[in-house]
């Protein structure tokens, strides 16, 4: 429970963000961890590696019987923010708690997880001078914030080779947005700056099921999985604030034009994906996944914000020489290698502009044989938006590191 509560603490703090994180909910995570990431983020179908999967609720019907599983990972990340007109660059950094899990079988046919991981981040700040009328002011739109989410993941094993994973998640979190008029410093109180602050407070739960099915060609396996997630309307409410200050004393409050709680709801897609892994004499994996989300359809508060429809796809392998090598690490490590891309759901200047996000990754898993932990560690280069049609565009490098503590319960112990 300690490990739990500060794990929501750690994800409470965000991080940098983007300005794309202005729409919708912000930045939503992928729902990958370090071995899926480095695979480009594929894992609707990926075989078991000592870790919990948590994109789907079957994927952890693979876990051994007798296996318990601890995860915990961070990400820390570099970012460069660039536009064309006035031509700027800025760089910010970021890290974060990725997330704790726990994965372990309740039966040979019930295998169970849960953990906490970050589900979307809000973090921006945009100013846009301007000096109409000869009045120097500034238009400022600032963000913070963001949800995280608690999973609770069941997967059955009705027959052989065949996952059917079913999962619950507890959504919870709060979002900041704020718009502001702010007048340069006047020593005689001529101008009056305006703001508006809106949080919003989301707590509700989702539910999500998985299948997958492994098809032995051989020595060989040819994995196949589905996935669907019901996103249905997430609770919420929304606090407003709306207040002015003096522009020769801009942290003195004048009055409070409007103050008020609404309740309300804010829209997740509906998600379907699907995946293919070929696993080739247990030692290469070649994975494909496809995702596809309807925002479109979404509303915060029951306003549709710029939202288009998702479409993601994402492709990877893994090559592992030798896992039972008693004694060479290199020969049991695994190395992994994908690609991804992502039409993003935001639908930029009215003008069904979409953000496309696409990268490439790479990651490498020690794991000596007769060891209790796992170490994976990931990198992943990408680009998000262009310097076209006066967007932002983000070059992000992300390093993660994952540990995987695995033990076996109920083995008698053997006296030589």
């Amino acid at each position: 429970m300690s490990a739990i509560l500060f794990a929501t603490l750690s994800f409470a703090q965000g991080k940098v963000g983007s300005p794309y994180s202005r729409y919708g909910i912000g930045d939503v995570n992928t729902n990958a961890q370090a071995r899926n990431s480095s695979m480009g983020g594929v894992g609707y179908a990926t075989p078991f590696m000592y870790d919990v999967n948590y994109k789907s609720p079957a994927s952890i019907g693979e876990i051994d019987t007798l296996t318990f599983i601890f995860n915990f990972g961070f990400d820390a990340g570099f970012r460069q923010y660039s536009i064309s007109n006035p031509s700027t660059k800025k760089i910010k950094t970021d890290a974060e708690l990725s997330q704790i899990a726990v994965g372990f079988a309740c039966a040979k046919w019930w295998k169970m997880a849960l953990g906490i991981t970050p589900y979307s981040n809000v973090g921006y700040s945009i100013y846009s001078p301007d000096n109409s009328y000869g009045i120097d002011k500034n238009y400022v739109y600032a963000g913070d914030g963001g949800l995280n989410k608690v999973f609770f993941s069941n997967a059955f094993n009705p027959i052989p080779d065949l996952s059917l994973g079913v999962g619950v998640s507890y959504l919870f979190g709060k979002i900041y947005h704020s718009n502001a008029i702010v007048f340069a410093d006047d020593s005689v109180g001529t101008y009056v700056n305006s703001f508006c602050q809106r949080t919003f407070k989301i707590s509700d739960v989702t539910f999500d099921v998985g299948a997958k099915y492994n098809i032995h060609i051989g020595d060989d396996n040819l994995r196949l999985g589905a996935y669907y997630a019901y996103n249905r309307d997430l609770n919420a409410k929304q606090y407003a604030l709306v207040y002015n200050t003096l522009a020769s004393a801009a942290t003195t409050v004048i009055d409070t034009i409007s103050q008020d709680t609404v309740k309300g709801n804010i829209g997740l897609p509906h998600t379907i994906g699907f995946g293919a892994c070929y696993t080739y004499n247990s030692k290469l994996s070649i994975a494909a996944d496809f995702t596809l989300q309807n925002w479109k359809d979404s509303k915060f508060f029951g306003e549709c914000d710029s939202l288009n429809n998702s479409i993601g796809f994402a492709l990877g392998g893994e090559y592992t020489p030798n896992r039972q090598s008693p004694k060479n690490l290199w020969q049991s490590s695994s190395y992994r290698m994908g690609l991804y891309y992502n039409n993003s759901y935001i639908n930029m200047n009215a003008k069904k502009l979409s953000v496309p996000d696409y990268g490439i990754t790479f990651g490498i898993g020690f794991k000596p044989r007769h060891a209790k932990t796992v170490f994976n560690v990931t990198l992943q280069y990408g680009q998000r938006g262009s310097l076209k049609n006066e967007l932002v565009k983000e070059n992000y490098f992300i390093v993660g590191v994952n540990f995987s503590l695995v033990d076996h319960w109920f083995e008698k112990s053997r006296i030589d």
